[in-house]
């Protein structure tokens, strides 16, 4: 019997001819060739299968997994972890094109980093045309992974390589309760028995068009992040003792779900700030803490200040400074990149 491949590759497809042959090619081209690419056809009914079917005629290492009907991405990429040889697990969507050395660089990080159960990228953000856009800001250190995966989903689904038998030992799958949320449940799951990084260099172009999945459903993946975040803050800290309901009061409120929850940030500061003294005595020993603490307490900062001011502002705001007196400081510092983000949003949408 053939040696399992070093990478399975899975790619689900539903009605994606538009862009499809151009994320199959940026696959198959790759440097590291020691891979399978599982395409889960989810009941496609435009030409998408005859593209794939015109491609794995070339070329072996294309398998095509059919569901006769739509099932769903989250039951299109169940079946392709359980099908899959390989020792580890790609993510590929049929939208996207992954830049030639991206399996190779994810690799050679997973191998050199045994600690590191899974790994990410930069992307650049792409239009239909293929123009590139901008180059949004990843985390990369498994230390400040581990506290914005408590807010946010700290990850690209499509970039993402994780180690196979580490997520068959713990018999994880993607949840379809939180389809339009799956990737961030499931990495919060995971997460909690290995470390997650990004790696520095754009690996990725993520399409942002009108029809991708992440457009149609960015209203249900805000409430079900703030739902998946309020977990993983029990998951990953319940020595923080914050009941669900305060966990769901702190995540809808910094994360702005509804206006109601909006003027409710202040209050919501101190659940914030016993999660981050939790975090800190988990991790106290750890390098980079103090860079975590001033992107965490300048987060916190302005989700406080963010108009419309709330009752409890100014109580607020001297909870942050007996906590540490230079929050100021660390919110200018990142001013300017939360001004760019918000621009990039409006201009953008």
């Amino acid at each position: 019997m053939k040696n399992p491949p070093t990478v399975s590759v899975i790619m689900p497809v539903y009605n994606g001819e538009p862009f499809l042959e151009q994320a199959l090619l940026s696959v198959l081209n790759q440097s590291l060739e020691d891979f399978e690419l599982l395409v889960v056809d989810d009941g496609s009914t435009d030409s998408s299968m005859e593209t794939v079917s015109k491609y794995a005629r070339l070329d072996r290492r294309i398998r095509v997994i059919t569901h006769p009907r739509n099932l769903g991405l989250v039951a299109a990429l169940n079946s392709g972890i359980e099908r899959a040889r390989g020792g580890y697990l790609a993510r590929m969507d049929q939208d996207d094109i992954s830049l030639r050395d991206r399996f190779i660089a994810q690799v050679g990080h997973l191998e050199s980093h045994p600690e590191t159960g899974l790994v990410g990228c930069r992307v650049r953000h792409i239009d239909e045309s293929g123009r590139l856009l901008s180059t949004p800001r990843v985390y990369l250190d498994s230390l400040s992974i581990s506290w914005q995966i408590m807010f946010h989903n700290p990850f690209y689904h499509a970039t993402v390589m994780l180690r196979k038998q580490e997520l068959d030992r713990r018999k994880l799958r993607y949840d379809p309760e939180f389809e339009n949320g799956e990737d961030y449940d499931l990495w919060s799951r995971f997460l909690m028995h290995t470390g997650g990084e990004n790696l520095p260099e754009i690996l990725l172009h993520y399409r942002v068009h009108p029809a991708s999945m992440s457009e149609r459903g960015s209203r249900k993946q805000r409430r079900n992040a703030a739902d998946i975040a309020s977990l993983t803050i029990h998951r990953h800290y319940p020595e923080a003792q914050i009941t669900p309901s305060q966990a769901r009061e702190l995540t809808y409120a910094f994360l702005g779900i509804d206006p109601d929850c909006k003027r409710q940030r202040a209050r919501a500061l101190d659940l914030y700030l016993k999660v981050w003294a939790e975090f800190t005595r988990c991790h106290r020993q750890a390098a980079g803490l103090a860079q975590v603490r001033q992107d965490a307490l300048a987060w916190a900062a302005r989700m406080v200040l963010y108009p419309p001011f709330q009752a409890g502002t100014i109580r607020a705001l001297g909870s942050l400074t007996s906590l540490d007196w230079r929050w100021p400081w660390y919110l200018l510092g990142k001013l300017p990149a939360y001004l760019f983000k918000k621009w990039k949003v409006e201009f953008f949408h």
